[in-house]
């Protein structure tokens, strides 16, 4: 059964992935993908000693993303590799969303070196952004908001001790005053997040509502925050136009879409394709698995696919060869 087929299967099952199973062994491949990030600060360090009249920040801003998005990553699929003997559950979209974080990774990586290479060369978009909110069909399993809490508190570290290293360095408060501050908010916006899920994990009920805030806060006012942080430490501005969340919009139940007539018992059946009515429940064409009832949506399915192809030809036109070198 190929990656594709074995994801549906597991999707349509309800299942999670292990340890062993191999497409876990995938990821890990994926994961150390994160290794190369590691040696970029190097890099930069040199070229600075190099050539001191030269400015480096765009090459800071890309390199520090990137080490945001693999913190993000490793973070989401850290209880997949602790321990070999006994290993934890990953839910699904936990693996898929980390998955969507390492794949941003190599663009970065590059833009890192040309920027040190020739200052402004470096090609990826900026600001940087996490990407969509992916969502499981109904609630996300507790697991993936921990995975999400998990990500939060290595992000503010990292940050945290980058931002500590800018002072001891002398930088002028007022340069950083904008990233502090979007870290305050995301602190504040992470302890309502830690809120709902305390009571998660202590098996009280929480309403469908309240559930889906906590995920959208700590994706979007969290992890989406710290990010843009990260890139405003070196180019302040860059995120002031950025989307606060990639969510696609909802759509309007389906009884919300039909036309309202005086007289409902007049009402045709035909009044979608075939009797359908118009506006199928659940479907999100934008992305994301739709709620009320329907099925999978194209955007989801795209999702799947790219999930599908990570490993065999996401990467194979930019390092040659694709993932085999780094299995």
């Amino acid at each position: 059964m190929g990656l594709r087929d074995r994801w549906h299967h597991g999707l349509a099952a309800g299942l999670g992935l292990h340890h062993e199973d191999p497409v876990v062994q995938e990821l890990a491949g994926l994961r150390r993908l994160g290794e190369m990030v590691f040696e970029l600060d190097d890099e930069i360090k040199n070229a600075r000693a190099k050539a001191p009249e030269r400015s480096f920040v765009r090459a800071d801003a890309y390199y520090l993303a990137a080490d945001v998005l693999v913190t993000f990553a490793d973070a989401f699929v850290l209880d997949a590799f602790m321990d070999p003997n006994h290993p934890n559950h990953v839910p699904h979209i936990t693996f898929l969303q980390a998955a969507q974080f390492y794949q941003a990774v190599p663009a970065l990586v590059t833009a890192v070196r040309r920027e040190v290479a020739y200052e402004g060369s470096g090609e990826a978009p900026l600001p940087v952004l996490p990407g969509p909110r992916l969502e499981a069909p109904g609630r996300c399993p507790v697991e993936h908001l921990l995975a999400m809490r998990r990500a939060a508190e290595k992000t503010e570290e990292l940050l945290g001790t980058r931002i500590e290293l800018l002072q001891r360095e002398g930088a002028d408060p007022a340069a950083i005053k904008t990233p502090v501050l979007m870290m305050t908010d995301a602190r504040t916006a992470k302890a309502s997040a830690d809120a709902v899920l305390g009571l998660l994990t202590h098996h009280q009920h929480v309403p469908d509502e309240q559930h889906e805030e906590a995920e959208r806060m700590y994706y979007d006012g969290v992890l989406r925050s710290y990010l843009y942080a990260a890139q405003e430490l070196f180019l302040p501005g860059v995120t002031k136009k950025a989307p606060r969340s990639e969510d696609p919009p909802e759509e309007e139940p389906a009884e919300a879409q039909r036309p309202v007539t005086p007289f409902p018992h007049h009402h045709q059946a035909g009044a979608g394709m075939g009797g359908m009515p118009m506006g199928w429940g659940g479907m999100n064409p934008m992305g994301g698995f739709g709620g009320g009832g329907g099925g999978l949506s194209w955007g989801s399915l795209l999702t799947a696919d790219l999930a599908a192809n990570l490993v065999g030809g996401l990467m194979g036109g930019m390092f040659g060869g694709g993932m085999g070198r780094f299995r």
